[in-house]
């Protein structure tokens, strides 16, 4: 091969790229774009996310938080990025193999053009410190159980929070029923007390009176349409979604009371908590935190072999092995083991007062959602009562002044009772279901 082949096998190769880039260019400008479905919209776990504009019930709200709200998605990628560490770790007792190529072509006249051609392939096994990478395995595992109870630990909170804040959706959307009868009430009662001054049974403060107390409810009631929007709001935010419309929730909710006593709650918690079951994990790994420091008082052992094949062009004629031992034995390093071994010590230590002080939140966590359970629980017949003799005072009220015996303060003082005791009742059994959330989520449960 001579000096000017060369030059016109190059030319040869730039005319055919530049040809190539512009029929590239030229089809590029020419072909009209092709249309993209719009994809649907996934959760962390790969699946479709529901409807939020259509009928969601507790459970589809549950879902949909666990698959799309930001905390759960974090703390998804936190576990697989714990798997990618434990990978990593035990990635270091493997062997690395390469393989390398190298041409050179020196062009000079004619008579002295000569190229050369370079093969080889490889593969190489060092450990150094068998101890300490056994260690690190382990210590990626215990972090990949944390990650794992920490996400747990993410979604029981989360379904408490969504729990509740959709116990709150529909009490608000309740208040805005009862709030729009209570003013068909009073509207009602503002048309027969004008017809009542119109045939002069009634004097005119009572008109005033009645129009008065129909204009408050008014606002009490655009105040109840707006808690709704404000409800909707939080819980579209717990769920991960962003939406100017107001959620709609099926209104079938039945609370179940957990049969169990304060003891067998306790124990519950201690046995479930993501918390409690990562801060034993804790403890292990401060243990092997302590074996990793006391390690710098002994020899370190490290292992190291390979393999080589080389030569010219494809033939592969030299090759090479070597495997070696090697042990370092520490004698001083300015007593920076004694000083590990006692910072790692005093770190476990501080593990294990951290989880006595556990213990002692998950109790008094429990104790005080089991209180307010059986107080919320013992609510509900009183306001159920109250609502009963409230609207048999209201009644009667009402009968009385059509009859003309009593007056319009007596009619709206019941009245007004009788809206608050709907709403105490309303407000007790969605603050019971809120207890219950409470409580699952305290004993580790949900």
């Amino acid at each position: 091969m001579n000096l000017s082949t060369i030059k016109y096998g190059v030319l040869v190769l730039a005319v055919t790229c530049a040809l190539g880039v512009r029929a590239e260019i030229v089809s590029v400008k020419t072909d009209s774009p092709t249309p993209v479905a719009e994809p649907v919209p996934l959760g962390a776990d790969g699946k479709p996310l529901l409807d939020i504009y259509g009928t969601l019930s507790l459970e589809d709200c549950v879902n949909l938080a666990l698959a799309n709200s930001p905390s759960a998605v974090a703390a998804q990628l936190a576990v697989q990025n714990a798997h990618v560490n434990l990978n990593l770790a035990k990635s270091q007792f493997l062997p690395t193999a390469s393989a390398d190529f190298g041409s050179r072509y020196n062009m000079g006249s004619s008579v002295h053009d000569y190229g050369t051609s370079n093969v080889a392939a490889s593969a190489n096994l060092t450990l150094s410190g068998l101890t300490d990478l056994a260690r690190n395995v382990r210590m990626q595992q215990i972090s990949v159980e944390q990650a794992e109870l920490n996400f747990q630990s993410v979604k029981n909170d989360l379904v408490r929070t969504v729990r509740k804040k959709y116990y709150v959706l529909l009490a608000a959307q309740r208040t805005v029923d009862i709030r729009t009868q209570s003013r068909e009430v009073y509207e009602d009662q503002y048309k027969r007390t004008a017809e009542y001054y119109r045939l002069g049974l009634r004097p005119k403060v009572d008109v005033t009176t009645a129009e008065v107390n129909l204009n408050n409810e008014s606002l009490r009631l655009i105040r109840a349409k707006n808690a709704v929007k404000t409800a909707s709001a939080s819980l579209a935010n717990t769920l991960g979604v962003t939406t100017s419309a107001i959620l709609q929730v099926q209104e079938d909710v039945s609370f179940e009371h957990p049969n169990l006593t304060m003891e067998e709650a306790v124990k519950t918690a201690y046995e479930n908590r993501p918390d409690v079951q990562s801060s034993v994990l804790d403890l292990r790994l401060g243990n092997l935190r302590v074996s990793q420091a006391k390690a710098g008082y002994f020899p370190t052992v490290s292992l190291s072999a390979g393999y080589t094949k080389s030569g010219e062009s494809l033939y592969l004629d030299s090759e090479n092995a070597h495997v070696g031992v090697g042990i370092e034995i520490p004698l001083f390093n300015a007593f920076k083991t004694y000083n590990s071994v006692k910072q790692a010590n005093i770190a476990l230590e501080n593990t294990r007062n951290n989880s006595r002080s556990l213990l002692n939140n998950v109790f008094l966590e429990v104790q005080n959602a089991y209180i307010a359970l059986d107080e919320a629980a013992e609510s509900i017949p009183l306001a159920e009562l109250n609502a009963q003799k409230a609207k048999e005072n209201m009644e009667l009220a009402r009968g009385r002044y059509n009859e003309g015996i009593g007056d319009m303060i007596e009619l709206k003082d019941a009245e007004v009772a009788y809206t608050d005791a709907q709403i105490s009742l309303l407000t007790a059994r969605y603050d019971y279901g809120s207890a219950v959330a409470d409580l699952k989520q305290a004993m580790g449960t949900y």
